[in-house]
C-alpha cells in the first residue's frame, strides 16, 4: 500500500514512540545490531535508515503475496498496514501487513489471524527465529491468537516469485512473556536516555556509527571494570595477526608455485588463481584524456585548497568511516 511522504514521516514518529515488533525481534534475536541498535535509533544517535533493494522488493510484492494467500487459504486479507497498540500498554506497538478474515468486510473481533509477509532472494533463507518473535509480538499486541507467515522467494534477476510457503504460528504465552521482558528493558533504556550494552556481534557497526564523531576535550575514560574484556580483545587481536601472517605466508608460497598458471592440484585439493582484474589506472586515464579531452570534468584542487583556504577546508571536512581502536600494554611495543 503506497503512502505519501507525510504519512511515512508520521508512521516513523509513531514507531519511534514505542516498542515495535521489529524492535523486539531484533533485540531478542540479536539481529541488525540487537538491543543497542534499537535504543540508539530511538534516541536519535543513528542516521536514518536508507531504503534497501530488499525493502523495495518486499513492498512491491506484498499485495501480490496477499492475493496468493487468499487463493491458497480462502481467507481474505483485510486491514493492510494497520497501526496497532496494546490496549493496556500503548508503548507496545506493531504494524501488521494484514489480518486474515473469512469475509472481506469484517470488524476486528471477527478476524482469525495476523498475516506477516516476507520475501527473500533466491538462495537466501528466512530467519524464522526473528520472524516468529515478530509475529508473537504482533499477536500479543493485537490479542489475536494465530498468525500466518507467507514466505516468498523472489528471483531478483527476473523479478519472479519462484516459491511461496505458508508457516502457521499460534500464540505462545511463554514466548510472549519473554518478549514482554525484552520490551520492558528496551523501553526503560529509551525513557532513561541510556544505551544497553552491545551484546551481539552485529552491534559493532552500529556502535561505530553511533560514536563516529570524537570529543577532543573529553576526559580519559576509566575502563577499570572492563579489564578482562580489554585483555581478551588484546589476545584475540594478537592471535588474529599471527593467523593472518601465517595465512599470507602460505598463500605467497602457493602463489609462487603456481606462477602464471591459473590452476594447481594436490590430491583432493584444487587451487585456482583468477585472471588479472582490468582497471583504468591513473596513467591509462591520463592517456585516455589526452586523446579525448572532452571527457574531462572540473574537480577540486585539494593541494591548493589546503594552502589557500585552509580554514574552510578543515571546517568542511566530515568524519567518514569508523574510528580506529588500538590496544597497547605497558612494556610492549
Amino acid at each position: 500500500m503506497a503512502v505519501d511522504d507525510a504519512q511515512h514521516a508520521q508512521w516513523l514518529d509513531w514507531r519511534k514512540g514505542g516498542i515495535t515488533a521489529t524492535d523486539v525481534a531484533d533485540a531478542y534475536a540479536g539481529t541488525y545490531g540487537g538491543a543497542y541498535a534499537v535504543v540508539a535509533n530511538k534516541l536519535g544517535k543513528l542516521p536514518p535508515k536508507e531504503q534497501t533493494d530488499a525493502m523495495t522488493r518486499g513492498h512491491r510484492w506484498q499485495p501480490l503475496i496477499a492475493d496468493a494467500v487468499h487463493a491458497l487459504t480462502g481467507l481474505h486479507v483485510v486491514g493492510e498496514e494497520t497501526w496497532c497498540e496494546h490496549p493496556e500498554r500503548s508503548e507496545w506497538r506493531c504494524t501488521v501487513d494484514g489480518f486474515l478474515a473469512p469475509e472481506p468486510e469484517v470488524g476486528i473481533d471477527e478476524v482469525t489471524g495476523v498475516l506477516e509477509v516476507k520475501t527473500t532472494g533466491a538462495g537466501a533463507r528466512l530467519d524464522m527465529s526473528r520472524t516468529e518473535a515478530q509475529v508473537q509480538w504482533q499477536m500479543l499486541v493485537t490479542g489475536i491468537e494465530s498468525a500466518v507467515v507467507a514466505a516468498a522467494t523472489i528471483d531478483d534477476g527476473t523479478d519472479e516469485c519462484v516459491g511461496i510457503r505458508l508457516h502457521r504460528v499460534v500464540a505462545s504465552p511463554m514466548h510472549q512473556a519473554q518478549l514482554a521482558d525484552v520490551a520492558e528493558t528496551l523501553w526503560q533504556h529509551v525513557t532513561d536516555g541510556t544505551l544497553p550494552d552491545p551484546d551481539t556481534p552485529s552491534a559493532l557497526d552500529v556502535v561505530k556509527a553511533a560514536n563516529g564523531t570524537a570529543d577532543y576535550d573529553a576526559d580519559t575514560v576509566d575502563l577499570s571494570d572492563m579489564a578482562e574484556d580489554i585483555a581478551r580483545l588484546g589476545e584475540i587481536k594478537t592471535a588474529v595477526k599471527a593467523v593472518t601472517d601465517e595465512r599470507d605466508e602460505l598463500e605467497a608460497r602457493i602463489r609462487a608455485a603456481i606462477g602464471t598458471a591459473t590452476t594447481g592440484k594436490c590430491g583432493d585439493w584444487t587451487v585456482s588463481v583468477s585472471k588479472p582484474t582490468r582497471v583504468l589506472t591513473p596513467d591509462a586515464e591520463a592517456r585516455l584524456l589526452a586523446e579525448r579531452p572532452d571527457l574531462a570534468k572540473t574537480v577540486l584542487d585539494r593541494d591548493r585548497a589546503k594552502t589557500e583556504a585552509a580554514d574552510l577546508y578543515d571546517a568542511l571536512r566530515e568524519p567518514v568511516g569508523a574510528r580506529r581502536l588500538t590496544i597497547k600494554q605497558k612494556g610492549n611495543r
